[in-house]
């Protein structure tokens, strides 16, 4: 399991190279060479506020209307191609905003195409506060192809935690 965490993220930092140098050496005319999809390996930091918003929210509102906002499609925590959905500790799902036929349901051997048990990550590192892990997952706005996705899962309590991810789309 360990191996491949850490093929997974090497996977990522050779994908995250590839982006960088291009960007690094860009000027501000030639940023819009750089598609969307690229960009989106450089929204972590966006990631990160975007869940802490909304453990944020869960506290100052409570559970029940935290998961209420968090399953709404058309909600606050649903912001272009991010939103959020929450998770108990034994892996069975909460809220989501464009799965309702998941809520209630425990996904804690959902596996992506290359077998990696992602809930089961999200839910180590969840465990620990807070923390990235790495996976394949289709990808709505690419005809559901399947994309290496970084996800973000941070603990509310004891009891849940929520998540949200974005795609590393290389052309």
């Amino acid at each position: 399991m360990k191996n491949l965490n850490m093929l997974m993220a090497l996977i990522l930092l050779l994908c995250a190279a590839f982006f960088a140098m291009p960007l690094a050496m860009a000027s501000e005319e030639s940023m819009g060479l750089v598609n969307e999809s690229q960009m989106d390996a450089y929204n972590t930091t966006e990631l990160v506020s975007f869940v802490e918003s909304a453990v944020a929210y869960a506290h100052e509102n409570g559970k029940e209307k935290a998961l209420d906002e968090f399953s709404n499609k058309t909600g606050s925590f649903v912001q272009g191609k991010l939103y959020i959905y929450a998770y108990d500790f034994n892996g069975t799902n909460i809220a989501h905003p464009f799965k309702s036929d998941w809520i209630g349901k425990n996904k804690i051997n959902q596996t992506d195409s290359n077998g990696v048990c992602y809930i089961k990550n999200l839910i180590q590192v969840a465990k620990e506060g807070k923390g990235f892990t790495y996976f394949i997952f289709p990808n709505p706005s690419h005809d559901n192809r399947d994309e290496f996705k970084i996800g973000y899962a941070m603990k509310v309590d004891d009891t849940w935690w929520l998540g949200s991810g974005i795609y590393v789309s290389c052309p």
